[in-house]
């Protein structure tokens, strides 16, 4: 037996290694995510402070009246931009919002539309005259005139009585008459129209009263409604005060809210994560005004607590209270330094009730208004009062995200002061130097290039939008138009919308024909792979499209460019589907549209579920198909069937009966195509004819095809109607030309402009006896030979109707 020892100079086996393995080198470079940052006014890099999660704080609405298309753009941007983040990029947010319930304008809205509606319903039960309301009225209108227009008078009214106010007016409408006059008074106050209105139409209601004398109890309550915005004004002067009930205030708030939420979820906008009202956090805004007065900056005035702009600007901040960062110094307006003395812009921001006593500076702006009678009032260290405006967002804010965010969003009118008094007062409190990392300002709404407003009478609200536009539609201009730049919403940018809608209906509902096709087909292999250069470059522009679309969005959410890259995708697989079915890829087709589909579903674009693929994917488009395998569920089938079943069997019968009668071809091929454009149109059929005599069979909504078969009938009678117009005319020229050629060429010259002639009607002398000139003759000579021939056409045609 041989030894199976190896010799001990023999070499022992290398263990075996693996290759070496290289990092792969990207072909591009990662898009980063960069945002427009209002606190830079530039694009920076987004990092959130924790890994996969951004904490946002979001301005919610001041309830007070309906929502209109400034706040559909304002919360439909905010409303993308979070769907992108978690959706696209996959961060989880937390997304708070506030409902503003406790403010001036809510006040002042609850107590007018409380005393008035009060007024009102004592007309119907007291016995008054109705010349104590006309004098009422009067004395409503005459202060609402003088409040309105008196310095746009050339002299000031001799006093408050209604014969001065209606010199003036009189005045204002005789200068109302220079268009540039008009233009100067609305530069000075953009509610000069509203009020031109307001006033002229109660003026003319109160001289009618006059006139009439003693009315109906009708004709008072008209004459109100005619006054209502000057009655509610001076209601609300002489009787605001005794308005106690809180009821009436949380009231109207709670039903402009509940307006506000219908509002934006027939948008689709998505509702926070978590949901603050100013008035559920009274306490917790005592305790912060009182950290901001403990910290020393802020000061009780006159019963309110205002904000020391000046000690806070430049006060410098705890060391150790930033690691890494021990010398820094406050800074008040970081968002529009150049706005802090816009005295305008600051007393807006106090609202319209708010006293200044006890108020040391201009900039300096309230965290706690002591309450008046007539308003709602908490208890505090300072007395009864009610929050500042700007001090609810930063407490609710640190209340449910702590010291500080990632994101606070807004619309940019926000910008000052508001934001930028809620940045002051919570670096102040929290003694940090960035309590915001990124300030997102979306753009104002403009109306066919005008800002929105009552006084311009272009002022939408979202329920009027929502009758003449889809939500979708809506949605789809908003995306077509960058989040921080102005938004021009006018109907040509809907007619643009609707291009597109329609190129993406049409696109959806070929590739849902073409997959149910598929699905039907065997899935046996033909031998082919269909993978040619058509499939590859088709494919290739799928991951082209998938990066810039990436890229669009990592760039401050360029939704813009994102969803032409979309469209433009669509089109090129529309070029490639134009090569006919027998060399259609439909593993390439669906490929591109399950990426299109869930980008714009990603966008919110998407309503119900994606349509299934031939191999169980959801993976079309982005209408109201059912959930695949959910057909039946809850579905009465006869309800959903019979319809399709009575047009197929009506079809059938028909189709027999011509067929036993020996009928013509023509006649069976038009039943065909009443089929088509009429019963499967009801139905919401589409079939298309294809040159290989097979239909493709689309699911298209009944509205859709209606509109589509109705505009092509509309054409074909234009069409018809047109040639036969031309037909008219062309047989009116015809008659005319033959009643023209009755005349006989003979004795067409044969007048007293001539006195002799040859035998054939030719004239040879003129009437004074004188040889006809050659020249004349020549001519005469053209004009005898073009009768000639008309009248041989006239005889041809005489001729013929005798035989």
């Amino acid at each position: 037996m041989a030894s199976t020892q190896q010799p001990h100079d023999a070499p022992k086996a290398a263990k075996p290694t693996q290759d070496s393995w290289r990092i792969p080198t990207p072909a591009f470079d990662e898009p980063k995510i960069k945002v427009f940052n209002s606190l830079t006014r530039s694009k920076v890099d987004f990092v959130p402070k924790k890994p996969g999660v951004v904490t946002w704080y979001n301005c919610g609405p001041t309830v007070y009246d309906a929502s209109h298309m400034g706040h559909a753009r304002n919360y439909m941007a905010q409303d993308i931009m979070r769907r992108i983040l978690r959706d696209f990029f996959g961060y989880e947010v937390n997304f708070v919002m506030n409902i503003t319930d406790v403010d001036d304008k809510i006040i002042v809205r609850a107590r007018q539309s409380h005393l008035l509606t009060k007024y009102l319903s004592d007309l119907s039960t007291s016995s008054a005259p109705s010349s104590r309301v006309l004098q009422e009225v009067t004395s409503a209108w005459t202060a609402y005139f003088l409040k309105a227009f008196s310095a746009s008078l050339a002299t000031p009214p001799a006093d408050d009585s209604f014969e001065a106010a209606s010199a003036g007016w009189a005045e204002v409408q005789a200068r109302a008459r220079d268009a540039a006059w008009v233009e100067q008074e609305k530069g000075k106050n953009e509610k000069f129209p509203m009020y031109f209105a307001a006033v002229g139409s109660g003026f003319e209601a109160v001289e009618a009263a006059r006139k009439r004398g003693e009315g109906s109890l009708e004709d008072a309550k008209a004459l109100v409604e005619a006054n209502k915005d000057a009655m509610g004004l001076w209601l609300d002067k002489q009787f605001g005060a005794s308005v106690t009930d809180p009821a009436i205030f949380r009231d109207l708030a709670a039903f402009w809210e509940d307006s506000f939420f219908h509002s934006m979820a027939a948008l689709r906008v998505e509702r926070p994560t978590t949901l603050t009202r100013v008035s559920e956090y009274i306490p917790e805004i005592v305790s912060f005004v009182e950290g901001i007065v403990e910290r020393g900056f802020a000061y009780e005035g006159g019963g309110s607590v205002w904000f020391d702009t000046a000690k806070f600007e430049g006060a410098e901040g705890h060391k150790g209270a930033e690691e890494g960062d021990e010398e820094w110094r406050h800074t008040y307006a970081k968002l529009q330094p150049w706005s802090k003395g816009n005295r305008e812009l600051l007393e807006d921001g106090e609202g319209s009730l708010t006293s200044t006593t006890g108020k040391r500076s201009a900039s300096d702006f309230a965290l706690w208004k002591s309450s008046k009678p007539g308003e709602p009032a908490w208890p505090s260290p300072w007395g009864p009062g009610r929050p500042g405006w700007h001090i609810e967002c930063s407490v609710m804010a640190t209340a449910v995200l702590g010291e500080g965010m990632d994101v606070h969003s807004g619309g940019v009118d926000l910008a000052f002061p508001h934001h930028d008094n809620e940045l002051a007062q919570s670096e102040a409190f929290h003694n940090c130097r960035q309590w915001v990392n990124y300030f997102l300002h979306t753009g104002h709404l403009h109306i066919e290039g005008l800002k929105m407003s009552k006084s311009l009478k272009n002022f939408i609200t979202i329920d009027d939008a929502l009758e003449k536009y889809s939500a979708r539609q809506l949605r789809f201009a908003f995306l077509l138009q960058n989040w921080n730049a102005r938004l021009d919403f006018k109907e040509s940018s809907m007619q643009e919308v609707r291009s597109a809608e329609s190129l993406l209906n049409n696109f959806f509902a070929l590739v849902k024909a073409l997959a149910a096709e598929a699905k039907e087909q065997s899935v046996a292999s033909d031998g082919q792979h269909h993978y040619e250069q058509a499939e590859k470059d088709l494919l290739a522009k799928l991951e082209s499209a998938q990066l810039a679309f990436r890229a669009a969005l990592c760039d401050s959410f360029d939704t813009p460019t994102a969803l032409q890259t979309l469209l433009d995708l669509v089109s090129q697989t529309n070029i490639y589907l134009a090569r006919g079915r027998s060399s259609t890829n439909i593993r390439a087709v669906l490929a591109v549209s399950e990426y299109v589909t869930r980008m714009l579903r990603m966008f919110g674009l998407g309503e119900g579920s994606p349509v299934e693929g031939p191999a169980g994917e959801r993976v079309v488009g982005w209408g109201t198909a059912p959930v695949p395998g959910q057909e039946d569920a809850g579905v009465d089938r006869d309800a959903v069937l019979m319809p399709y079943l009575r047009a197929l069997s009506s079809f059938r019968d028909q189709v027999r009966q011509l067929a036993m009668s020996n009928a013509a071809s023509s006649d069976i091929l038009a039943l065909c195509d009443r089929l088509r454009d009429e019963e499967m149109v009801e139905l919401g059929v589409a079939l298309d004819d294809q040159d290989d005599g097979r239909a493709m069979v689309k699911l298209v909504p009944a509205a859709q095809l209606r509109a589509a078969r109705d505009a092509k009938a509309a054409l074909a009678a234009e069409k018809a109607e047109r040639k036969a117009a031309a037909a008219a005319a062309a047989e009116q020229k015809r008659l005319e030309r033959l009643e023209k050629g009755r005349v006989d060429p003979q004795h067409m010259f044969r007048t007293d402009e001539y006195s002799a002639w040859d035998e054939a009607g030719m004239p040879t002398k003129d009437r004074d006896g004188n040889e006809v000139p050659k020249s004349r003759t020549k001519k005469l000579a053209k004009e005898y030979a073009a009768q000639k021939k008309l009248h041989d056409e006239f005889l041809k045609e005489q001729a013929k109707a005798q035989a």
